[in-house]
């Protein structure tokens, strides 16, 4: 994971690379909890250079459940597909745009209802395309598909007075499907795209 944040950092680390934060919320389902739902604040840092922009994000993903500490760290690369500008110098712009990344999530949060195993860590890949405004203010509005290995506890059922000692039913992969908002900070650099 370090190696991959520092080989995206360094693909935009050009002389002209310009720093890029955004802050926001992100919502979503992931099919590796038994509520599936999770919501919460991120923040990102990083740079443009072009149509290109390396970030390294955090978010927490437990803000409306007091039971679960899920935290997520990720390095993404996003690029522009079609940025349409409003002005000569480009300060005003839209733009589609498109975005690979890895993440881990860690904390803790239980995998299933039935037993008192919680999961501690899980590792994905994903995903996004989305839309950004630069126009009275800069926001973007992202969709994030994600794959990560299926826990092999989600499908574990316990029935009687105790559970039985069995082997984990599932396999395979689990998806999420993450809505993200954000403003961004940073975004007068576009001139120069």
């Amino acid at each position: 994971m370090r190696r991959l944040a520092l080989a995206v950092l360094l693909v935009c680390g050009v002389a002209s690379a310009d720093p890029k934060a955004r802050f926001g919320m992100t919502f979503g389902i992931d099919r590796n909890a038994p509520e599936a739902h999770e919501v919460g604040p991120l923040i990102g840092l990083g740079l443009s250079a072009g149509r290109f922009t390396g970030e390294v994000n955090y978010t927490y993903l437990s803000l409306m459940d007091p039971y679960e500490s899920i935290h997520r760290v990720g390095v993404a690369l996003r690029a522009d597909i079609v940025r349409r500008c409003s002005t000569i110098d480009c300060t005003k712009s839209r733009a589609l745009y498109g975005e690979l990344g890895a993440a881990q999530r860690f904390g803790h949060w239980r995998v299933n209802d039935q037993s008192d195993y919680e999961a501690t860590k899980q590792s994905e890949v994903y995903f996004a395309a989305g839309f950004e405004l630069a126009e009275w203010s800069a926001w973007d509005l992202g969709l994030r598909f994600g794959l990560a290995r299926r826990d092999p506890m989600l499908e574990v059922a316990c029935r009687g007075v105790t559970c039985p000692v069995s082997m984990p039913a599932s396999s395979g992969l689990a998806e999420s499907v993450m809505l993200e908002w954000t403003w961004l900070i940073g975004t007068s650099s576009m001139a120069a795209r």
